[in-house]
């Protein structure tokens, strides 16, 4: 791979990403910078289509004569950054504009700009109906950029489709899946209890939604307590009144649940606006339930494609470096989305420089480890190698 890839330029090109973060959905710069590096790499410019707004579908095809069956795969990566100040001080290219790369998607998306450059490379000795196509999406951390990515179909004809994510708190060299559950549904929650304020000399007069509020929260957190399942809840904000000697006339909780079974977040969900409910008729109140982050459900490998991935990392990374490791985790994607709709798998890739100690993600202090760019630029060929047929 070292004789193929250009890595000065595929880390330059990183470290531009990581000084230039742009958040979800405001992705144009890093957008236009993709598509110039891909039509560097000799890549036709008609291949290379918008999607998403701020994201790009690029089919790239072999140029020998047909083989075998038509084969048409799809690799994603993503390309947002979060709202987050990064505090590596020491960092020649680090961010400065509210921004920053905290979740590695800089590196995500170089390592398949490397991808890129080394089917670019064979693409001579592969057959003209084996195409990879690749998914640069935007909006992965603030939104579910794949709804619209698939909305204006990027999965059109596709018959697999993969992602992966670093992992940061294992050193460099494994992959990481399972077949089912990888990453949770998440569910964010809102609930504005509406009473009747006034003044608090006389709280009999009036219908107080901080204390239904409060006694809401107990409750509630008394019964998801004794819930089976996989799953993990927590309630993160509690907000009502600004005064000592005034009723106010709200009071809202916020709170989360994350699920790693199939259709168990709705029904948890649903448990907590029905308690809800049935506190606002106790003290008179009424609820307006807010629910967000629709676009994440839970991201599951399809079975024969979470085998194919670590029959392949057995293969690349050397025996005993394919496995399950910590999934499933209750951190969350919106790559559930594309696996939805089509078979596929995601993965995770070990990417720290140490064996401890590594800054986890979303850390103000994380950065990305450039020497996984060879390393999953490589497994992405070696994927590619297997599921066209090649």
């Amino acid at each position: 791979m070292k004789q193929i890839l250009d890595l000065q330029k595929l880390i330059t090109f990183r470290h531009l990403m990581h000084q230039n973060p742009e958040a979800s959905l405001k992705e144009f710069q890093t957008q236009k910078n993709v598509r110039e590096f891909l039509i560097g790499l000799n890549i036709k410019e008609d291949v290379i289509k918008v999607c998403g707004t701020t994201g790009l579908i690029v089919d790239l095809s072999g140029e020998a004569e047909k083989a075998g069956d038509d084969r048409l795969i799809a690799f994603r990566a993503d390309i947002d950054a979060l709202v987050l100040n990064e505090a590596n001080e020491h960092l020649p290219y680090r961010s400065t504009n509210g921004c920053a790369h905290m979740c590695g998607h800089d590196g995500h998306t170089t390592c398949l700009l490397a991808f890129a450059q080394i089917f670019q490379h064979y693409k001579n000795t592969i057959p003209k109906n084996k195409t990879v196509r690749l998914l640069f999406q935007p909006a992965e951390e603030d939104y579910g950029g794949s709804v619209d990515m698939i909305r204006d179909g990027c999965l059109e004809n596709v018959q697999e489709v993969y992602g992966f994510h670093q992992w940061p708190t294992a050193k460099i060299g494994q992959v990481w899946c399972k077949e089912g559950s990888m990453m949770s549904q998440p569910i964010q929650m809102q609930f504005d209890f509406v009473g009747k304020g006034g003044h608090a000399s006389e709280p009999h007069k009036f219908n107080n939604p901080v204390q239904c509020a409060a006694e809401y929260l107990y409750t509630i957190h008394n019964q998801l307590s004794q819930e089976k399942g996989q799953f993990t809840f927590a309630w993160t904000c509690f907000n009502g009144g600004t005064a000592f000697n005034v009723i106010p006339d709200t009071a809202t909780v916020k709170g989360m649940i994350r699920s790693l079974e199939a259709g168990l977040g709705d029904r948890l969900f649903n448990d907590c606006c029905s308690v809800a409910e049935k506190k606002c008729q106790k003290y008179g109140c009424s609820v307006k339930v807010q629910r967000q982050a629709e676009n994440y459900p839970l991201t599951a490998n399809h079975p024969k494609e979470a085998q194919h991935i670590l029959r392949l990392g057995e293969k690349y990374f050397g025996a005993g470096n394919a496995h399950a490791g910590p999934c499933p985790v209750y951190a969350s994607e919106d790559f559930g989305n594309y696996t939805l709709k089509v078979p596929g798998a995601f993965f995770f890739l070990s990417s720290g420089k140490n064996d401890t100690n590594n800054p986890m993600l979303h850390q103000s202090n994380f950065d990305f480890n450039d020497d996984l760019i060879e390393l999953g630029a490589g497994f992405w060929w070696e994927i590619a190698k297997d599921r066209l047929l090649i």
